[in-house]
């Protein structure tokens, strides 16, 4: 809305008193400084004849302008001003333009108190002069004044301005306004003060002493103070514009509030689908438990047809009879594919990258991580130190503005530790030349020059004292009795950051949320107290480089500052530190550290195996009877088929990581050596009598268990083959190099062992001692008929299955298993996502202690770089408006979306306004001498360059002035990114937009941009929680903003980058993930066990359920234990749907050969095939994963031990307790089995 302001100066009441106002000065006398000063003059005012000081005047004051001259236009210009003393004003509002011009009403709002203090006919009426005489004429000039202003006037003016941006730091204007009060503690007497404090704000040229109405209203009369009727930012003057939306909340358009995430539908807490079907089921058990209890003991009758069972007995007992026959070139055979195998390993590659690691190079955030660095070059090396100190005292100053407390991080003798050893870090390597200056980033040089250390950004809160121990030391008393000390440079400089006096030596400001930590918490938008914090925080940035050949100055200096770090040591310090390398060599130190595990967990499993496989029955028939060879030679295999998967994959040059190699020989040994003790079991249970040669008795073994183990293998091997199609790279590898290492092993197992197997036994029936071959024992060996019971199975048989299978006992199994299973449904989606950074550290990493740290003491998040894609031309006005935030910018604009996110942070995680370059280039080339060209080369000139080669800029703009024009925009970009910011031209945008702008250069010198971003602070994220509602914000209001450049038919596109985003895109997705894995998982076991059963799609379906239930109890546990849900424990999961089936089939399959009743073959399969599942697979798994509780990995103590031990009890608990219960309530099932696999069961059994 346009509206005309109309200068109301209050009538005096008395009419003398108004004929009676007249001017203080009139022209200017002499310079103090940089300043001039005014001549006293107490007369009328005169006509003003100069004719670019009326322009001044009409294009700074047009309210005064148009009373004066009249209506009509004709009237003399009568002021108390000359032309050169509205060119000293216009040049002191240049420089306020600087800061405050995105608000045109603002900058007229500020000039009315300006022009009327400047020119304005009736000065005496609200100035009161001090006059001087002047050292240079013989006149006096006036020294200081007094200004009566109305509280009113100064409120509505302040108001107008208070909301402006500063868009290269996204923080208010009038943090650079107000002096030592920041924008949320200015108010406008302060900000007014400020403006007329010529002792302490050196662009003021003389003492103005603003007095207000309010506290003067019953001793002056109001006539006597300045009162105006100044706009809101929201209205515009007579030809002029609104502030826009940014700045003035009025200009913005009505819209919602952004609401976050919003949880799934709940009861009590719970997922509420969940926990309906986990009543439902229980309900439904309940019911078949009573019945059961009142008297019926089986629910159902069921057949288990197998249609091809026989065929693979046969094919398994024919395949078990040659390789044990055939032993020698059975092995032959296998060495040559081992030693084939194993020779890829020469050519395995291994990665510590820890975005190679964890980030899919299909993955959106990995796409857009690529596109960032391409264009403008990876984000910082960050080296950072956090500090506390060991004293937790606050302590208290006084200052004149009151009595100040401080936290325990800014006692004295503390501060000076911390800052000597910034210095001692400061000068590493510059005695050798391999200094900080050679890496560091040092953003406020121009084009060219070489970096010194004080160059470097060093983020410290020593650079508010320039780096410099004598300021930081400097104290005095002053008149008022203050001690005046390092306290008070900090008061200012924590509050106002933006103060010159607080500028660092690399020559920008010290964000006091980046450097100090640990305030007490506030409300999400409001900038905590930084006096109160208790620790400091050091951050030395590092140029980045995409070729890596480029880093090794970086990586020589970082590994100088870590070894420093680690020797530090300080009674009053307590220091968390890393480098950009920190992680990576964390990895490193973590492969080394776990050499110790993987040894003792094969030495663990060795002795086990070696101790059950045999049947021991005296200590004189030790050797003889032990299988101590054939333990090695399972566990040799093991090994064997571990590294013919590395070295398969080597061939095929996929890249691996440490946690695969660390992992996998633990998973595989774990997971194979069952098969060992299955098969060993199954044929000390022959009656040997039955058979003319060993070779056709293992080959019976081997046909009774081949199709189980077949089982088995194939359903593990499936899960891992559906790991594969995991985003994460370290998953997917760890899936793949698995799934070999398993499908190897089975292959060795049932080929190279079998053969062993053969070996084994002849030596035994030859009287011959295990480990010394060559020895015979006198004792004839016995022949086995299968009648020999092991301690074991006897326990089992005798005491054991009775018991279990007891009808009260099995109730009570049946009703604590469906209350336990229930309730892991119910809390399964409670799963929290994510996995914490320090968790894949070692424990006693220095990185470990830095992640708490930074929890603790960081208090700004990582900026977010919104990046925008080619398809907009910069230099058309239509364009620009689509993405700037000033003056008649789009109220949808890009700018604009970001600001209005940014007034969200509790749900958007955007903590500021974004950084603007257009904006600020405008602004930048609107005033005058900022922009300038050297004449005799036309090439760029410093703004703040005093040469007469260099002259301003030649710019044309629109007709209204608000833009450039398309060739003046071109031409003068690079022009910008050269110039850095002073006082006169804050705005030069080098240091802040240098990286942020790809543009090319014609012929003729006029450049094209390509590709820019638009930064944004966020707010602190340290776990995975925050870190994945930051991102899913993000990429809302990437839709947003994207839908506005669809709707407005540009090719444009943004999307956000932040250094972080790209570890944690897969938890946006990770429960649908999980679901599809899974769902695979059970899917693929089903099909298996169906096709490996004959088409027995009883024996399938409850292989399926049993399975179901080991996998939601899996989750229930996880839930219990803390256990995050991520790629990692994702695969874990897929992995125990195949574990799963180890635990169930081998029970079925012997349950369903057996005869009688339910009970009876219940009895059966529990009491010979329990016994074998409990020795050989659940111990034996338990051995080989309770080592790896002693890891110095928390990934492997959490994911690795915790949930492959949850797999192992969990399975076993269902195995050996719950199947055999449901099992023997199912009734008579009859199977179909051909008599020659029947038999050959029941006679072994």
């Amino acid at each position: 809305m346009k509206a005309n302001l109309v200068l109301l100066l209050v009538a005096v009441a008395v009419a003398s008193a108004q004929e009676s106002a007249h001017c203080i000065w009139y022209g200017e006398s002499h310079m103090i400084g940089p300043h001039w000063q005014n001549v006293a003059y107490a007369g009328s005012a005169k006509e003003l004849k100069d004719a670019e000081g009326e322009a001044i005047f009409a294009r700074r004051c047009p309210t005064l302008y148009k009373e004066y001259k009249g209506e009509d236009g004709d009237q003399p210009l009568l002021l108390c001003c000359d032309g050169a003393q509205l060119r000293t004003m216009d040049a002191g509002l240049s420089q306020a333009d600087g800061v405050y011009s995105r608000c045109p009403t603002c900058t007229l709002n500020m000039a009315l108190s300006v022009c009327a203090m400047t020119c304005a006919q009736n000065h005496s009426l609200f100035l009161t002069a001090y006059n001087a005489a002047s050292p240079v004429a013989s006149v006096d000039y006036v020294e200081h004044i007094d200004f009566r202003m109305a509280d009113e006037f100064g409120q509505k003016v302040f108001n107008s301005c208070a909301s402006i941006q500063h868009p290269q730091t996204g923080r208010p204007a009038m943090d650079l306004g107000c002096g030592g009060f920041n924008g949320k503690t200015c108010n406008y007497r302060r900000w007014y003060n400020f403006m007329g404090d010529a002792p302490n704000n050196d662009y003021v040229p003389f003492l103005i002493n603003y007095t207000w109405l309010a506290d003067n209203a019953e001793a002056e009369p109001a006539e006597q103070y300045l009162n105006l009727n100044p706009l809101n930012c929201g209205q515009s003057y007579e030809g002029k514009y609104a502030c826009a939306c940014i700045d003035c909340d009025e200009s913005c358009p009505l819209s919602e509030a952004p609401v976050g995430y919003q949880d799934p539908w709940q009861i009590a807490g719970l997922y509420g689908i969940t926990f309906i079907i986990a009543i439902v089921i229980a309900l439904l058990m309940a019911g078949l438990i009573t019945w059961s209890a009142c008297g019926k003991t089986q629910y159902f009758n069921l057949c288990m047809p197998t249609l091809y069972g026989d065929f693979l007995y046969r094919g398994c007992r024919a395949w078990g009879t040659f390789c044990a026959k055939h032993p020698m070139l059975v092995l032959a055979l296998c060495s040559w594919l081992i030693a084939g195998l194993g020779y890829g390993v020469r050519y395995m590659t291994v990665t510590t990258d820890p975005v190679e690691l964890w980030a899919s190079e299909r993955s959106q955030t990995r796409i857009e991580k690529t596109y960032f660095d391409q264009n403008f070059g990876p984000f910082y090396r960050t080296n950072q130190i956090f500090v506390k100190p060991t004293n937790k005292s606050t302590f208290t100053h006084n200052a004149a503005s009151g009595v100040l407390t401080f936290g325990p991080a800014y006692e004295q003798s503390f501060l000076q530790e911390v800052f000597e050893l910034q210095e001692q870090i400061m000068q590493l390597g510059l005695a050798e030349g391999e200094g900080l200056d050679k890496i560091c980033y040092a953003p406020v040089l121009y084009p060219g020059v070489t970096p010194t250390v004080d160059d470097c950004l060093i983020q410290s809160i020593y650079g508010y004292f320039q780096n410099d121990m004598s300021i930081f030391q400097k104290s005095y008393v002053d008149s008022n009795n203050f001690t005046i000390n390092y306290l008070n440079q900090l008061e200012d400089c924590l509050r106002v950051p933006m103060l010159e006096d607080c500028f660092s030596t690399y020559g920008g400001p010290i964000e006091p949320g980046i450097a100090v930590g640990g305030m007490p918490k506030v409300a999400a938008g409001e900038d905590p107290e930084y006096m109160l914090a208790t620790g400091l925080v050091l951050t030395f940035l590092g140029k980045n480089q995409n070729d890596a050949a480029l880093l090794e100055p970086s990586f020589a200096w970082e590994k100088r500052y870590i070894d420093f770090l680690k020797n530090y040591s300080s009674e009053h310090l307590d220091i968390a530190y890393s480098a950009e390398r920190s992680i990576q060599d964390a990895i490193v130190e973590l492969s080394e550290g776990e050499m110790s595990t993987v040894i003792i967990s094969y030495v663990v499993m060795f002795v086990y195996v070696a101790i059950a496989l045999g049947r021991i029955r005296s200590c004189l028939g030790f050797l003889r009877e032990s299988r101590i060879m054939l333990a090695v030679s399972g566990i040799v295999i093991v090994l064997a088929s571990v590294i013919c998967s590395l070295g398969f994959w080597g061939y095929l040059g996929v890249t691996t990581t440490m946690l695969a190699i660390e992992v996998i020989p633990f998973l595989v040994l774990a997971v194979g050596v069952d098969n060992i003790f299955i098969m060993v079991h199954t044929y000390h249970r022959l009656d040997h009598t039955r058979f003319e040669h060993t070779h056709d008795a293992i080959g019976e073994a081997i046909g009774q268990v081949g199709p189980s183990i077949l089982q088995t293998a194939s359903s593990e091997f499936a899960c891992f083959a559906i790991g594969t199609i995991s985003d994460m790279p370290a998953v997917r590898t760890f899936a793949m190099y698995a799934a070999a290492a398993i499908f190897l092993d089975f292959l060795l197992q049932i080929t190279a062992f079998v053969a062993l197997m053969a070996i084994d036994e002849r030596r035994y029936q030859h009287g011959r001692l295990d480990m010394l071959c060559c020895v015979r024992s006198k004792q004839k060996p016995e022949v086995q008929n299968g009648t020999q019971l092991g301690l074991l199975e006897q326990l089992f048989t005798k005491f054991y299955a009775p018991f279990l299978l007891s009808k009260p006992v099995k109730l009570v199994v049946l009703i604590v298993f469906t209350v336990v299973t229930c309730l892991s449904l119910m809390f399964a989606p409670s799963i929290e996502p994510g996995l914490d950074q320090e968790m894949s550290m070692p424990k006693d990493s220095h990185v470990v202690k830095y992640f708490r740290y930074m929890d603790e003491l960081l208090s700004m998040g990582a900026p977010v770089y919104w990046v925008l894609k080619p398809g907009l031309d910069y230099n058309r006005r239509e364009h620009q408006n689509l993405i700037c935030g000033g003056v008649e910018c789009n109220n949808n604009s890009l700018s604009v979306q970001l600001y209005t996110q940014s007034r969200y942070p509790q749900f958007t995680s955007l903590a500021r306004p974004a950084s603007s370059w257009i904006d600020d280039y405008i602004d930048w080339l609107s005033i005058h001498d900022c922009c300038k060209y050297n004449v005799s080369s036309l090439s760029f000139c410093p703004s703040n360059s005093k040469s007469d080669d260099c002259l301003p800029c030649v710019r044309e703009f629109s007709e209204d002035g608000l833009r450039p024009s398309p060739e003046t925009f071109d031409k003068y970009v690079p022009f910008y990114l050269s110039d850095l910011p002073d006082a006169e031209c804050a705005k030069a945008g080098r240091p802040s937009y240098a990286d942020a702008v790809v543009y090319t250069l014609d012929d003729v010198g006029l450049s094209s941009i390509s590709v820019t971003y638009f930064m944004q602070y966020s707010t602190t994220s340290t776990t995975s929680d925050k870190f994945v509602a930051a991102l899913r914000e993000a990429r809302r209001v990437e839709q947003e903003i994207n839908a506005m450049f669809a709707a407005q038919q540009v090719e444009a596109s943004v999307f956000p980058y932040c250094v972080f985003f790209i570890f944690y895109e897969q938890y946006l997705t990770i429960w649908d993930d999980a679901l599809l894995s899974l769902g695979l998982s059970l899917a693929a076991i089903f099909v298996v066990t169906l096709l490996l059963t004959g088409l027995d799609i009883t024996s399938a379906l409850i292989v399926l359920f049993m399975v179901v239930c080991i996998l939601i109890n899996m989750l229930g546990m996880m839930c219990a234990w803390g256990i995050t849900l991520n790629a990692i424990s994702l695969v874990n999961l897929v992995v125990c749907v195949g574990i799963g089936v180890e635990f169930v089939s081998h029970i079925v399959r012997s349950f369903k050969l057996a005869e009688g009743s339910a009970q009876q073959r219940a009895l059966k399969s529990l009491s010979v095939t329990g016994s074998s599942v409990l020795s050989g697979i659940t111990l034996t798994k338990f051995a080989g994963i309770v080592v790896l509780a002693f890891s110095k990995s928390q990934v492997f103590q959490v994911f690795y031990f915790r949930m492959y031990l949850g797999i192992v009890l969990i399975g076993g608990a269902h195995g050996l307790i719950l199947l055999p219960v449901l099992l023997s309530q199912l009734g008579s099932l009859r199977g179909v089995e051909r008599k020659s696999s029947s038999e050959s069961l029941s006679t072994t059994n």
